[in-house]
């Protein structure tokens, strides 16, 4: 009779060693994609399930990682749990001391992440002292609607033709156009 006792602690170890490869197993996923040498689609981010957030929030965060591998943990985590990647995109995208390629991740994964508190980011950025941000900026706005572009365009009114911000401001005047503001 001993025996249905031996095999629940049995079943027991197994299922905890179960729950240990699987994380394992999750975190080799992970790394795997980090490091592929491709593009990775948002469908195999997603095939991981937010429980790979835990992988790749620390990844996103590490300053000794390379930016590119934190840019793309970034990326899939605002993926795989948006509302766990809303305060990293936050932080580093207005961190000036952070690398561009960091910084441009985090502005590209706004609008996706934030929804329609992406402009709140997105406006002040518009300013940016490093050009690929205030494209970057201008890009999710204009691709935001009507608001998006009149920020754009806003912004675009003190700065020099060639700034990115103005070029995509002149991309937005049929938007606005299409799209005037009601009175």
């Amino acid at each position: 009779m001993r025996l249905p006792g031996i095999a629940v602690v049995v079943a027991g170890m197994l299922g905890g060693s179960a729950r240990a490869a699987s994380e394992a197993e999750l975190r080799a996923r992970v790394e795997g994609l980090l490091g592929a040498y491709r593009a990775v689609t948002v469908a195999e981010w997603r095939a991981l399930g937010p429980e790979a957030s835990v992988v790749l929030e620390p990844v996103a965060r590490d300053p000794a990682a390379l930016p590119t591998r934190r840019a793309r943990a970034l990326a899939a985590l605002g993926v795989v749990q948006p509302a766990a990647a809303g305060p990293t995109i936050r932080e580093l995208a207005t961190d000036g001391t952070a690398p561009v390629v960091l910084r441009s991740a985090a502005v590209d994964a706004a609008s996706s992440v934030l929804g329609p508190r992406a402009q709140d980011l997105l406006v002040p950025l518009l300013r940016d002292p490093e050009a690929a941000i205030r494209l970057r900026s201008a890009r999710g706005l204009a691709a935001s609607g009507a608001s998006g572009c009149r920020a754009v365009s806003a912004a675009a009114r003190t700065l020099p033709s060639s700034d990115p911000v103005a070029r995509t401001a002149a991309s937005c005047e049929g938007q606005l156009r299409a799209n005037p503001p009601e009175k």
